[in-house]
């Protein structure tokens, strides 16, 4: 499909089963290659998915929202995952560097200054809310990987959705001072190693030195829009489920 492409790094025999996939991040469209018969998993795969897939036609609730894997696998340097001390989470980094800050929707004036990065980042896989420049969009995210996707596809789709804007009103609030602290501190957990996540982000432009300016009325649009678009994604799928399952192959067809 052309413009969607997906890469899933593994171990140093570039093997992963179909479980570590399925219960861990799970992806809109999958793309599956078997090395030969004796890693070929892909009844199971597909096994795995035609009861979702199918059940699309049941309207499941957010059906096409990405659900996190394991926080140790957005942890890097890889080596620094069990305990957290140094390094940084890849996803806070990425909405870093393109100017986004993270603030989640449950309350966290509960947790205490000791509180373990482990429970900290275990927040990233539940509601949250987006910030840029003391500016806080109120429409709430299911968790990192939902608002990760929406602002990769705000930059990619952006020449696009400035056509769409009309009749668009966001919601977005000021950030009060006890929000800035507590995105200040959060920050200061999932990117333990600021200087390591820039630079290992150094390539991606900052989005204050986009051809464009930002501005929250074409974001909003851009949720509307990638919702259309990951949910005709999930029926191309659907429909290319019984040639996977016939022929153990996928082609495209047109809708």
């Amino acid at each position: 499909m052309a413009g969607d492409v997906i890469m899933y790094t593994a171990d140093d025999r570039n093997i992963h089963s179909v479980d570590e996939i399925t219960e861990g991040e799970r992806v809109t469209l999958t793309l599956w290659f078997s090395r030969d018969a004796s890693y070929d998993e892909d009844p199971k795969l597909i096994s795995s998915l035609s009861p979702d897939l199918l059940g699309v036609a049941d309207s499941k609730l957010h059906s096409y929202i990405p659900a996190p894997g394991s926080i140790n696998m957005y942890w890097f340097p890889p080596d620094k995952a069990s305990s957290f001390l140094s390094g940084f989470d890849i996803r806070c980094g990425r909405l870093h560097v393109l100017g986004f800050d993270i603030y989640p929707f449950q309350e966290t004036f509960h947790l205490s200054e000791s509180e373990s990065s482990y429970n900290l980042l275990e927040l990233l896989s539940g509601p949250l809310l987006i910030a840029r420049d003391s500016k806080m969009f109120e429409p709430q995210f299911l968790n990192i990987m939902h608002a990760l996707q929406m602002v990769q596809f705000y930059l990619w789709r952006f020449p696009n959705l400035k056509t769409k804007v009309e009749g668009t009103s966001p919601n977005i609030t000021p950030t009060s001072q006890t929000q800035k602290t507590e995105i200040d501190h959060l920050k200061s957990v999932f990117l333990k190693d600021l200087q390591l996540a820039e630079c290992f982000f150094g390539h991606s432009k900052p989005m204050k030195d986009m051809e464009y300016e930002f501005d929250w009325d074409t974001f909003s649009a851009a949720v509307l829009e990638w919702e259309c678009y990951v949910l005709k994604l999930q029926k191309e799928l659907v429909l290319h489920l019984p040639h996977w399952k016939t022929n153990e192959s996928i082609f495209c067809v047109t809708l």
